[in-house]
């Protein structure tokens, strides 16, 4: 009886020492676990995105352009008011004026003119002869196509900065031996003067009297022609036509230099616009009850004027007229007030009528007065913003 116990007795012991072997394994694996846990270092975090830098955009400064449309109720009357402010002391900023087909004579639509100058806004500019000739003086990038009066105010862009005034211009052409006087720039020569013409005058200098030119071509003298009629003008050079009677002797040789100079002298991003009448000068209303190019002022038309502040800033200011429910226009004196409450200090007339006109982004903002329609002009004033 004690063996078949003891033989059971070790079966028993056999089956206890696996399962406590197994037990235990098991214990130190779910030990070990946590043991390893602790020796295992945390992730540390991922601090690409808090050390990564961006670069900045440059800032880019608001452009000095400011264009308002009000209507207004002046004296009793209905009025559309467009105001275009520009602070030409921006690089981005040019205002000068433009011809039609960018010669001296023609008539081109506004709208023409800023498609190919690539303008922002334009509005008419001044008055014109009969062909279209300017009535006074223009310089476009340092460059004359027309003398002055001396009788009207001139817009000027120089240096960065605006003015407008009367001007007295000196013309000559500087040749070797010194200067020669020139008495105008392509117009219509007169008996005894010297003339220079270029070529935004045209193919000639229609010449129909009896006169010495001396055709000048990349800067020389090429050939001296005594003539009765017109001569032909290089399109890379000038002529200097002397009408007869000529007052002295004609002081070129064939081969000299030679260059049309003028002063003020303008530099080639100067520009320069001779408008009409002052309207507001120095703060006053000074435009009087007639104008020379205008007529009567007493009446309501549409009205176009450029003016400065006293900041230095540009003012274009177009006002329809001729459409009593929509828009009845101003009298001369009206349209003084009105520059003066727009803070203008000094202001000149422009052309007015159905040539009154305001562009702004390929796009007529106002009502030309002849059946809404654009009419063509010799001319405007544009703004180009440049990049």
């Amino acid at each position: 009886m004690s063996n078949i116990f003891s033989c059971k007795g070790n079966r028993l012991n056999k089956v206890d020492f696996i399962l406590l072997a197994v037990a235990v394994s098991f214990i130190i694996l779910y030990a070990g676990h946590f043991l390893l846990l602790e020796k295992i270092p945390e992730k540390q975090p991922d601090t690409d995105f808090n050390t990564t830098t961006y670069e900045e955009k440059p800032e880019v400064k608001p452009l000095p352009v400011k264009y308002t449309h009000n209507t207004e109720y002046i004296n009793g009357f209905i009025q559309q008011v467009h105001v275009l402010e520009i602070g030409i002391n921006d690089e981005r900023i040019e205002v000068k004026p433009v011809l039609s087909f960018d010669k001296v004579f023609g008539f081109e639509k506004l709208s023409e003119m800023v498609k190919r100058s690539r303008a922002y806004a334009a509005i008419n500019s001044g008055f014109y002869h009969k062909y279209g000739q300017p009535s006074g003086m223009v310089v476009i990038d340092g460059k004359m196509y027309s003398n002055s009066t001396g009788k009207y105010p001139v817009f000027v862009i120089k240096d960065g900065k605006a003015s407008l005034h009367e001007i007295q211009t000196e013309l000559w052409i500087s040749f070797p031996g010194g200067k020669l006087k020139v008495d105008n720039i392509n117009m219509e020569g007169k008996k005894g003067e010297v003339v220079v013409y270029t070529h935004e005058y045209g193919s000639n200098n229609r010449a129909v009297s009896e006169n010495t030119t001396v055709i000048v071509r990349n800067g020389l003298a090429e050939q001296i022609v005594q003539v009765k009629n017109e001569t032909n003008i290089p399109e890379d050079g000038m002529l200097i036509t002397f009408f007869s009677p000529i007052k002295e002797d004609i002081p070129f040789n064939i081969g000299d230099a030679l260059e049309f100079e003028f002063e003020p002298y303008m530099d080639n991003k100067s520009q320069a616009y001779e408008c009409g009448s002052w309207i507001v000068r120095d703060g006053e209303i000074v435009i009087g009850e007639w104008d020379e190019w205008v007529g009567v002022m007493t009446n309501r038309d549409p009205r176009t004027a450029i003016g400065l502040k006293e900041d230095g800033t540009v003012v274009f200011l177009v006002v329809d007229g001729r459409q009593p429910e929509f828009s009845t226009g101003l009298k001369g004196s009206e349209l003084g007030e009105l520059l003066l409450k727009y803070g203008v200090t000094n202001a000149a007339m422009l052309d007015g009528g159905a040539s009154t006109e305001m562009i702004i982004d390929g796009r007529i903002v106002n009502r030309p007065s002849f059946k809404g329609e654009e009419r063509p002009l010799a001319g405007g004033i544009i703004l180009k913003i440049n990049n």
